[in-house]
């Protein structure tokens, strides 16, 4: 079988969070789990299962959506669903965090069809 540079493929690193309940989660042995941030949550039907943040333009830094629980939001950001996070990230000047799942989950919606629209002056 060929290597998978051939295939266009490998692997990169990447780092992953998931949100577990308290029976979830077990202690690891020689591992201190009191830096892990603990929110509460309420129970939330599938449908509204993504939950985003929207960081205003501060020192110059464009405005960002993040995901619910993202490293990179500030305390300032505000709560908000998944419609308008798309519809924020539509504007120019509104960027999707890199450090969660908002730029994954989020641009590719964005771009489903836009191959298909000519660029102006075409």
């Amino acid at each position: 079988m060929p290597p998978l540079h051939q295939y266009g493929g490998g692997v990169e690193p990447a780092e992953y969070s998931t949100w577990v309940t308290s029976e979830q989660l077990r202690p690891l042995p020689g591992v201190d789990l009191g830096g892990i941030p603990a929110h509460p949550r309420t129970r939330t039907s599938a449908s509204a299962r993504w939950a985003w943040l929207l960081d205003g333009r501060t020192h110059g830094r464009p405005a960002t959506v993040h995901a619910e629980g993202c490293s990179g939001a500030t305390d300032r950001a505000h709560p908000m669903g998944t419609t308008q996070a798309l519809d924020v990230l539509a504007r120019p000047g509104t960027m999707a965090c890199t450090v969660c799942e908002a730029a994954e989950a989020l641009l590719p919606i964005l771009a489903h069809g836009q191959e298909d629209v000519p660029a102006p002056g075409d």
